[in-house]
């Protein structure tokens, strides 16, 4: 690690931001040089947290004893817990469903839902996926990350209409306007050749600048009026506003990781510490009192090998000869105690529940709770409500390629869905009773709940767009028959456990057993 990176104040990246009300040719230049400043230092900690998250962890201080034996030992507790919330919170995509059948007004519901299935599909076709891995990579690492949308040039052998990107942070940021609103004023991407020259590109909301080192704009043509030659013509931005989008993980724009890297720098050092001292004690010195080593025939003192015998004799002088290793001895409990505390530690504070538990049997609330994952999931949807704004913007985004490119169908239902009908909906990978959310939903569907809302209700389905279209209209028939026949709750003055006896089975009051029978079968009830 570099002095300069030592010195690096981790409290998250700097949101970038202009006074100037309206980018032009005149101005952006100036505007990209002073951003540049900012994102230098967010390039700076962008980079750190990435290498650190990889490994490149240097112990943050110097062994000065015994420096023969300097093991330097990394667990990488970084690495754990990016992973986790990779898996957990990203592991599947964000569901894009309708909100509801009366949204938009005097819509037909089937038309809405097939356009949401249809950008599904064009996503998909996009691999967003594993890009949108790559975006969760960089925003649980660096906090902060962003996605290009474009028209695509050449859609006829394509699936989808638009361009899906994730961008490095490390040549990608945003700038807002300082006023209350914080709207995006500009998109910068960039790169950077074999000879250190960049290449920025800028986009604004009217028009999109590629620039060279900061100096000269690089692509607009000069217009030519007479002898004159006069302003730029610069190419024009086809969606009307900055089509790059950035994501944040949390309103501090920190990483998953980022406040407790003090933390796991001293988890290293004190596993350091135990290895080292292991090693010492092994390779252990020697001390020897009143004691005589053989010499050599060349009468140099021979130390001791490997096997060899050391012998002794008292000298008649009332000394007596000692010898023995130097060590020192750790209290390794202790230390395997507080390695272990400062492990679990960092944990509960990034909210990454513990992979063991050591208590025995429990129910499956109890086991959440005392595990960590009751905890995980609370700050799970408060970041869920963050991310889901960058996601909005990425629709807005898609629906406008998808209304300008010229390859998408004139009957298209895509081009009479609005933003306002999408629903984003986060499926977390979850620890769950299937049976308890599969009797949740069919007493939900039997109560004449609309299906639509017991299927987001229980949160079962991966793919919960794809869910509503192929069942709903078979549920509403089947509550339509309910209502016919006269067993529905409204008709009748049975309870929701006699309707479900005497419609779903009628040897049982639910579906299956579930969490709750552990409540009445246990030992304990009465006491």
């Amino acid at each position: 690690m570099s002095e300069k990176e030592r010195n690096i104040e981790f409290r998250g990246r700097i949101k970038i931001y202009t006074d100037v009300k309206k980018i032009t040719a005149d101005n952006v230049i100036d505007v990209l040089s002073r951003a540049m400043i900012k994102h230098e230092q967010n390039r700076a900690q962008i980079r750190y947290l990435i290498n650190f998250e990889k490994g490149d962890q240097s112990l943050m201080r110097e062994k000065k004893v015994r420096k023969d034996i300097d093991i330097k030992s990394i667990s990488n507790l970084a690495h754990q817990i990016t992973e986790f919330w990779l898996g957990y919170f990203w592991g599947n995509h964000m569901a894009f469903v309708q909100k509801s059948d009366k949204h938009p007004k005097n819509s037909n519901p089937t038309d809405n839902d097939s356009a949401i299935t249809l950008l599904n599909e064009m996503y998909d076709a996009e691999d967003m996926e594993s890009k949108d891995q790559l975006l969760a990579y960089y925003l649980e690492v660096c906090g902060t990350c962003c996605q290009l949308i474009d028209i695509k040039r050449k859609p006829d052998d394509e699936d989808a209409v638009f361009d899906l990107v994730t961008l490095n942070p490390l040549y990608s940021f945003v700038v807002y306007s300082s006023d209350a609103y914080e709207r995006p004023m500009m998109g910068v991407s960039y790169s950077e050749d074999e000879n250190g020259s960049r290449i920025f590109t800028c986009v604004t909301d009217d028009a999109i600048y590629e620039i060279r080192d900061m100096v000269e704009i690089v692509n607009g043509a000069k217009k030519n009026e007479g002898m004159k030659l006069n302003e730029l013509e610069i190419p024009i931005n086809p969606f009307g506003r900055v089509n790059i989008v950035e994501f944040e993980r949390a309103t501090d724009r920190t990483g998953v990781f980022e406040r407790q890297l003090d933390e796991l720098n001293a988890l290293n050092i004190l596993e350091s510490d135990l290895c080292n001292d292991v090693a010492q004690t092994t390779q252990a010195n020697w001390w020897g009192n009143d004691i005589e080593l053989d010499k050599d025939d060349d009468g140099k003192v021979k130390g001791p090998q490997a096997g060899q015998w050391i012998l002794t004799k008292t000298n008649g002088q009332g000394k007596q000869p000692n010898i023995k290793g130097l060590v020192l001895n750790y209290d390794y409990a202790g230390v395997l105690s507080n390695i272990q505390a400062k492990h679990d530690g960092i944990l509960e504070r990034t909210f990454t529940p513990k992979q063991t538990e050591q208590s025995g049997g429990s129910t499956t609330g109890a086991t959440s709770l005392s595990s960590g994952w009751t905890a995980t999931e609370a700050v799970a949807c408060k970041q869920a409500a963050i991310v889901k704004r960058g996601f909005k913007e990425r629709n807005r985004l898609a629906l406008i390629a998808i209304k300008k490119s010229p390859s998408t169908e004139p009957d298209s239902p895509l081009l009479d869905l609005k933003n306002s009908d999408i629903e984003i909906r986060p499926i977390r990978q979850k620890t769950f009773d299937m049976a308890t959310k599969v009797n949740s939903l069919a007493t939900m569907i039997q109560n004449q709940i609309h299906p639509r809302i017991a299927m987001e209700t229980v949160d079962l389905f991966s793919n919960l767009a794809e869910a509503v279209e192929d069942s709903v209209p078979q549920i509403l028939e089947y509550q339509k028959k309910m209502r016919e026949s006269g067993t529905s709750k409204g008709n009748t003055q049975q309870s929701p456990d006699d309707e479900l006896k005497s419609n779903v089975n009628p040897d049982s009051k639910r579906i299956m057993q579930d969490s709750s029978d552990q409540t009445g079968n246990s030992p304990l009830k009465d006491l």
